[in-house]
């Protein structure tokens, strides 16, 4: 009889390593769980518990922490939402040690996935240099995920700008609700990119027990200085956002105010010919114009007559 194989086969690790082509080794954890983790720890025995479950849901505040062999950030970004089409933050979290680098992050991210991509081919487009170290790779990495907010601050100029467009149109729900979604899009883009300056300057300061981090002083100005530009940026759209949500509210009152006195002005024409009409139609004995040659038209005449003589009335008050 044959022997039964009740082998099974191990899932795959989401612990990915990513050829660097030097010394310096990278794994990158895409959609951590608990077995992640685990297979982490085993990898690296000494990183702490409460840094692993750092990387698991929810969201961390951005933060830098030293430890005795490693370091370690946790870092937002913001990425595009397709389902709520505003931008949400997306976490990033970096072990950096002396000769490893550990990246961890929920669902793919357009930068990431492109980088790790270009390595694992091997086609020469990888911006890796086989003599970089893992500061100099972890801080391309965190270059690669700023510089990647631009597109998504000009696409968020540019709604802005088809809104100002659309703004003295035919206002209907749709322009509200899209002001509405890039003003959220926009305070959300500012809240998520608030903190990384902080994380990189104490990176500076506490880096330096495991590298040498004067050398690396021009490589964070120059992600802090596209931060700051970034947020200057989104200050501006801020402005613009609301001076416009300003601008609608103002123009929904005006035109709502307009309709209401028109709807005034037709009450004032409309009831004092219903108030002659009513007269008219009473059964009076000695009703003016009843009987009379011609009384129904002498009866629309008099109806006509006051409404003329109302609406004469309402345009020297410029009611109408």
């Amino acid at each position: 009889m044959a022997k039964r194989n009740d082998a099974v086969k191990k899932p795959k690790s989401r612990v990915q390593q990513v050829h660097t082509g030097g010394p310096v080794v990278w794994h990158n954890v895409l959609d951590p769980n608990q077995a992640a983790l685990k297979d982490l720890k085993a990898l690296f025995p000494f990183f702490q518990e409460e840094d692993l479950q750092d990387c698991l849901p929810p969201f961390q505040r951005p933060k830098m922490l030293r430890r005795d062999n490693y370091l370690f950030l946790v870092l937002l970004y913001p990425i595009f939402d397709s389902i709520s089409r505003t931008i949400v933050p997306y976490e990033v979290d970096f072990f950096i040690g002396k000769d490893f680098v550990v990246t961890s992050h929920r669902g793919t991210h357009p930068t990431l996935t492109s980088l790790t991509d270009a390595c694992n081919a091997d086609t020469g487009t990888c911006t890796i240099r086989s003599g970089d170290t893992a500061m100099r790779l972890s801080l391309d990495v965190i270059h690669g995920l700023t510089v990647a907010c631009f597109p998504m601050v000009t696409e968020l100029s540019n709604e802005l700008i088809g809104v100002e467009h659309e703004l003295f149109d035919e206002i209907d729900g749709d322009i509200t609700k899209k002001m509405l979604r890039i003003r959220t899009s926009v305070v959300g883009f500012r809240k998520t990119m608030q903190g990384s300056d902080n994380v990189l300057r104490k990176l500076l300061e506490k880096g330096n027990t495991l590298f040498s981090m004067d050398e690396y002083r021009l490589q964070v100005d120059d992600i802090n200085t596209h931060s700051r530009e970034i947020r200057d940026f989104l200050e501006n759209d801020r402005d613009t956002i609301s001076a416009l949500y300003d601008a609608h509210l103002a123009l929904v009152s005006y035109r709502a105010t307009q309709a209401t006195k028109t709807l005034t002005a037709l009450a004032f024409i409309i009831f004092p010919m219903t108030l002659v009409a009513a007269i008219f139609s009473m059964k009076a004995v000695h009703m003016p114009l009843t009987g009379m040659q011609n009384d129904f038209w002498l009866m629309i005449g008099c109806i006509f007559v006051t409404m003329l003589v109302i609406v004469i009335f309402l345009k020297r008050k410029k009611w109408l």
